[in-house]
């Protein structure tokens, strides 16, 4: 599922979405895109999603997003 967010969460509202492997995107918090990669890592979290900041070309620095998106897992055959 894909859940979007204007604001920051707090570890208890970010572990269910990443135990459930959603993809959470954040607007207009562009700046504190560290903050949500440290806390992803904190959370153990580091080696099963990636935390991506991203901007449309030509688009305004507020309409930038902070993406986290589950890697995807090779199964073996």
């Amino acid at each position: 599922m894909k859940c979007l967010y204007a604001r920051l969460l707090s570890d208890e509202e970010l572990r269910p979405h990443l135990e459930r492997r959603d993809s959470v995107v954040f607007k207009g918090l562009s700046s504190e895109w560290e903050d949500i990669e440290r806390q992803v890592e904190r959370l153990g979290f580091a080696d099963t999603y990636c935390v991506c900041r991203t901007r449309k070309p030509k688009a305004p620095s507020e309409e930038t997003s902070v993406r986290v998106v589950p890697l995807q897992i090779q199964q073996e055959s």
